[in-house]
């Protein structure tokens, strides 16, 4: 049943969100380098960037409906300056999209896929838990990964795969039923000119104040859905402070 309220949703957030769509493999540049894995039954993409000062912490990062290579890229590439590694995973890499718009406008047509996400989620987790210096794992996901990320951290408290969450433009997507079973949250949003705007954020928000499990919540007024320029660095700053607070 909960799978069923993120999709209905997930499916309505997209019919606004971005369809930039990420395209090939892209470079990431100085301290990253292809960690592929298998999950789900296939081979999935996937981009290790380790941090300059390692501290143990580390975080999947989801993409959005677009796909791989999109605001993704940036978090990838800007939170191992504050200690933390990231694995970036194309999700999308099993269930490939029929249009060049990744899963954007797909108004729930994605629903035997979700699950092949979440599943991709989890062992991404495991890859990560299983390399060496990584000892603590969160995960990040904007938007649709937003949605993901929320699924595949949700259970009890010791056999979870996530130790904590971020969500940029995430809306409550039926998990606010469920806050207690989630570990500590953050959410980030650009307002109600966000195109899952902070209206549908809320809801996840004060469900996990109410079952006291530890949240914070960021606002950008008047943001984009992309967070592009300051909106971004402010978003992701915020967010790696969280993700250190609890990853350790």
């Amino acid at each position: 049943m909960r799978r069923l309220l993120l999709l209905g949703a997930v499916a309505a957030a997209l019919a606004l969100a971005s369809a930039a769509a990420g395209g090939g493999f892209p470079r990431f540049g100085a301290g990253c380098t292809r960690d592929d894995f298998r999950s789900a039954g296939g081979t999935v993409r996937a981009e290790l960037c380790r941090a300059p000062q390692p501290v143990g912490a580390a975080v999947v990062v989801l993409h959005g409906c677009g796909g791989f290579s999109t605001f993704d890229h940036r978090i990838v590439t800007t939170l191992p300056r504050y200690g933390i590694a990231t694995l970036d995973v194309d999700y999308f890499e099993l269930t490939p999209p029929s249009g060049d718009k990744g899963f954007c406008n797909a108004r729930g047509g994605f629903g035997f896929d979700f699950d092949t996400w979440v599943e991709i989620a989890d062992g991404a987790a495991a890859k990560l838990r299983s390399t060496p210096g990584m000892k603590y794992v969160g995960v990040v996901g904007w938007s649709l990964g937003g949605g993901v990320a929320l699924a595949a951290a949700e259970g009890p408290k010791l056999r979870r795969p996530f130790a904590a969450v971020a969500g940029f433009s995430t809306g409550a997507f039926g998990a606010e039923a469920a806050a207690r079973r989630l570990p500590p949250t953050i959410l980030l949003s650009g307002g109600r000119t966000d195109a899952i705007p902070l209206a549908e954020t809320l809801p996840l928000y004060r469900a996990l104040r109410s079952a006291h499990v530890p949240a914070a919540l960021y606002v950008y007024p008047r943001g984009s859905h992309d967070w592009p320029g300051r909106q971004g660095a402010l978003g992701i700053a915020h967010a790696a402070a969280f993700l250190l607070r609890y990853l350790r």
